[in-house]
Order: C-alpha cells, then structure tokens, then sequence
C-alpha cells in the first residue's frame, strides 16, 4: 500500500492582507500596577512570618494574594487582552478579556484620523486616536504609543484605499492655505 500525499497550502489570507503594525496601549498604564507589586513584595518580605499567630500569617498572605492578583494580575491581563492591528486594507480592534470584542474598520469608512495628546502622553509620545467613520462616534483608541507617527501611517493607507476623498481633503487644505 502506499501513503498518498497531500499537498497543504496556507490560506493566502496573509499574502492578501500583510499587517502593518500590532499595537496595545502604551506600556506605562503598567507603571503604577508594578509599583503596587514592589510595594507587596515588600510587605511580605518585612511581615513574612512576623505575625504570632497562625492564622494572622495566613491571612496577611491570602490578603496579600488577592492584592497582587486584583492591582497588578488583573491590569496586566486587561493590558495583553486588548490590541490593535492594522492591516493594508482595515483597522481591527479587539477588547476584552472574558468577552472577547472584535471591531473591523476598513480604509474607505474612514473620513478622518485625529491624535489627541494629553500632556503625560506628550511626554511620552503616545496619544488617543480618533477614527470619524461619518455617521456614528469616532471610534478611539486610547493610547497608541508614537501616535503621530502611527497617523501619518493610517492617513497614507487611508488615502491609497480611497483616492477620491484623498484628492478631496488635498483640494481643502490647498484652499485653506491659499486664503
């Protein structure tokens, strides 16, 4: 008997669409969550075993568990759960830990990328996105590490996938800088 053989081609699906970036929220909305860490880690290293009953000890180390888990496990999590890649042809944004999100936004319903920077994320580098589809509220995404080097990005794409409103907007700053 002879084995047949069975030849397996991926699914073109990432030739067709190559990714352009994969972002999350800029790393330090983990500052103060890693800080709540240190500051446990050294309360059980200053109060390990300092109690004189048993069951003083175990529930300063339960108590301790469940502020490591909710202050620093938690955001983490929350922090890895959410992320956005953008593509050649959309923007997808998925949120959500236990309930997963999935948002597709592709290059032709998008009128207009905006960056918001308050004076932390200045500092930074990083900003909020605003993504104006027309008829409903801006899509955002908070936080975007080199937010405007992320922009200039999205407006290229954005104006490749649909020239007319490229020209468009071309025409109106134009007109706006002439007058």
């Amino acid at each position: 008997m002879s084995n047949p053989t069975v030849a397996y081609e991926p699914a073109p699906t990432e030739a067709a669409e190559p990714v352009v970036v994969r972002l999350r929220r800029h790393g330090r909305v983990l500052f103060m969550p890693t800080l709540a860490l240190i500051g446990v880690a050294t309360a059980w290293g200053f109060f390990s075993e300092g109690f004189p009953e048993l069951w003083m000890n175990l529930v300063f180390w339960l108590l301790s568990a469940l502020l490591v888990i909710v202050l620093w496990v938690f955001p983490l999590v929350t922090w890895l759960g959410n992320r956005v890649i953008i593509t050649t042809r959309r923007v997808i944004i998925y949120r959500g830990i236990m309930t997963r999100t999935k948002q597709e936004v592709l290059y032709g319903r998008i009128h207009d990328v905006t960056v918001r920077q308050n004076a932390v994320q200045a500092v930074f580098g990083a900003g909020d996105l605003l993504l104006n589809t027309g008829a409903e509220a801006p899509i955002r995404l908070f936080d975007l590490p080199k937010a405007n080097l992320v922009l200039s990005a999205l407006s290229e794409l954005v104006d490749s996938q649909a020239p007319l409103s490229a020209q468009l907007r071309r025409d109106d700053q134009r007109w706006t800088n002439e007058y």
